[in-house]
């Protein structure tokens, strides 16, 4: 498996779902990648999200520090934290068993915080998945939801909080 990683400098907001199109829209332009993962990068003065991706065809590393706005290093040992691609992720709208969302994708598990999941639990995904790398696998985190089901933990579009003052 062949892996980038960088921590870029892309211009945009804080907001979660919002930087994560920009990473993969800036990664989509020069290179194929069937897993993106981010995480705060705090080495630096100011902590920023870094990305890791498994690229899935011969790609320019100077192309992608472009696209990226920072510098990227090929490694076999990335850092993975947040998944905002993976195999099966665009079947994955609407209401599905828990089962159904591991058969279907390369989500490994779905674990409940606070509460256990059988396979048949419905998990109400709103579109929007972003499971985490947890010893080795990727695990859709859920809390329970009004109706009976399961919702993901992280949302979309999550406030900010004191209106964006801290």
């Amino acid at each position: 498996m062949t892996w980038l990683d960088a921590v870029p400098a892309l211009p945009g907001g804080h907001g979660a779902a919002h930087r994560d199109a920009l990473l993969l829209a800036a990664l989509d332009s020069c290179a194929a990648a069937d897993l993106v993962f981010t995480r705060v990068d705090r080495t630096g003065p100011v902590a920023v999200t870094a990305v890791s991706a498994h690229v899935t065809a011969p790609f320019d590393p100077v192309a992608v520090s472009a696209a990226l706005g920072g510098p990227v290093t090929v490694t076999d040992s990335p850092a993975l934290d947040r998944c905002v691609r993976f195999p099966g992720q665009s079947a994955l709208t609407g209401t599905h068993p828990a089962a159904e969302v591991v058969a279907s994708s390369a989500i490994d598990r779905v674990v409940g915080v606070g509460v256990p999941v059988s396979p048949a639990d419905r998990v109400e995904t709103l579109g929007f998945l972003r499971p985490v790398h947890r010893d080795g696998e990727l695990v859709l985190l859920v809390e329970p939801a009004v109706g009976g089901v399961l919702r993901p933990i992280e949302s979309e579009d999550p406030h900010e909080c004191c209106g964006g003052a801290h």
